[in-house]
């Protein structure tokens, strides 16, 4: 597989492009893997109504008081859904369930503390700090080749 960055002023906007000479499951695998990091989107509630969130610009989705909320580097927001419905929204080799009660991104992990026994700190993106659950640490710990 060739992949290429082409920087031109031309480009208003980014593009991807997947080339191929047939509809082969590589192709059609990638495409789907591309369209729903860059166009997931989740409806969302702040103080000033509805609100659409890009699903890579969340940096953690966790339940406080009985509600779902996500926090982005601009804020938090409330969203509709349950945690269950979320993660199976959220692209899966992006975002990881570390709690049953949070999921982070894990692109937007920063660094982790494993010296606390028997779980981690997560220092994320907007100085948020997060920790894994115990029963989730092998896990997480598989995922990102810990």
């Amino acid at each position: 597989m060739e992949i290429k960055l082409i920087i031109d002023p031309k480009f208003k906007k980014p593009e991807i492009h997947i080339c191929h000479k047939e509809a082969k499951e590589e192709a059609l695998s990638l495409y789907e893997a591309v369209n729903t990091m860059v166009n997931t989107m989740l409806t969302a509630y702040d103080a000033d109504g509805v609100c659409m969130l890009i699903s890579s610009e969340i940096i953690r989705v966790y339940t406080q008081n009985q509600k779902v909320m996500a926090a982005t580097a601009k804020g938090t927001y409330q969203l509709r859904q349950r945690l269950y419905e979320i993660e199976e929204i959220l692209d899966g080799s992006r975002f990881l369930r570390i709690s049953n009660s949070e999921i982070v991104n894990i692109k937007k992990i920063r660094r982790m503390d494993t010296s606390i026994t028997g779980t981690i700190k997560m220092y994320m993106d907007a100085g948020m700090v997060t920790y894994v659950s115990r029963r989730y640490v092998s896990k997480i710990k598989k995922a990102l080749g810990i």
